[in-house]
């Protein structure tokens, strides 16, 4: 394979857009068509929410949440799911390949929704303040952002949208486990459990690349070898928790795949942060 040269105004993390929407940048193998073909597969809706077994619902409701904005819509897996328990759901993507993915789920799902194409950065020049009981970022999704001024703009919107009492919900994988381990995980020992944000069994996703600056990673559809991929920020440990404190969130509670508290061998860590 060819190796993938990251552009110089990249590695100095001046990236403002998710890569997939760098223009002139992502070659054809990296553009999200693939990505949508195979994401069904590779997350797999069932076993995700047994894997979750409740915990998000829980959340919501915990924090008496009914309005929903879904900063991620993707494919349309969590927006779809909890329309269908009775909340709000305001499903926002800016990736016209994943949109149009996630529509056609809503419609062969049979749920309607509301559907916003907004710039993270930017949701107040639409979005009224205080609008929502909860913002979802789930699925790893910040990662698109490299800059952290980006990225703290970005959790001062979702705040800034909160009710007061409402909660941010966002996760992110276990970059410091990659980090930590690429030699090993570049000869092909990734380990990855499969049980609770990523559980399909027909498409597999591993880093192929990885750098203090980003992570590629290729995802595989084991049955045809369709391949895709993706360039991610890799956040060190507690990185997270301090871009939230500085984004005004006081109060933060970890979990690591669903469980209260911090667990270095978990596949993903997820925060409630309330407003």
């Amino acid at each position: 394979m060819k190796r993938f040269k990251i552009p110089d105004f990249i590695r100095k993390r001046r990236v403002t857009l998710p890569f997939r929407k760098i223009k002139g940048i992502i070659s054809e193998n990296y553009n999200s068509k693939v990505l949508t073909e195979i994401w069904g597969d590779y997350i797999d809706w069932g076993k995700r929410r047994k894997g979750e077994n409740g915990w998000l619902v829980n959340q919501l409701k915990k924090y008496n949440c009914h309005k929903v904005f879904e900063s991620s819509f993707g494919d349309g897996c969590d927006a779809i799911f909890l329309q269908k328990e009775g909340f709000d759901v305001t499903a926002n993507e800016i990736d016209k390949v994943f949109l149009k993915k996630g529509l056609q789920n809503t419609q062969r799902e049979g749920v309607e929704l509301k559907v916003t194409k907004l710039d993270w950065r930017e949701l107040d020049k639409e979005i009224e303040k205080e609008s929502f009981d909860a913002v979802l970022s789930l699925g790893n999704s910040l990662t698109y952002l490299f800059i952290q001024s980006d990225q703290i703009t970005v959790l001062k919107q979702f705040r800034s949208i909160l009710r007061p009492g409402g909660i941010l919900i966002i996760d992110e994988r276990n970059y410091q486990y990659i980090l930590d381990n690429r030699k090993e995980i570049l000869k092909g020992n990734f380990y990855y459990s499969g049980k609770y944000v990523y559980c399909g069994e027909k498409v597999h996703g591993r880093p192929i690349e990885i750098t203090d600056e980003y992570v590629k990673f290729q995802y595989t559809e084991e049955a045809t070898g369709k391949k895709g991929y993706l360039i991610l920020y890799p956040f060190r440990r507690d990185e997270m928790q301090k871009l939230l404190t500085k984004a005004g969130f006081s109060k933060i509670e970890q979990y690591s795949d669903y469980q209260p508290g911090y667990n270095p061998e978990a596949d993903f860590f997820m925060y409630v942060c309330q407003k």
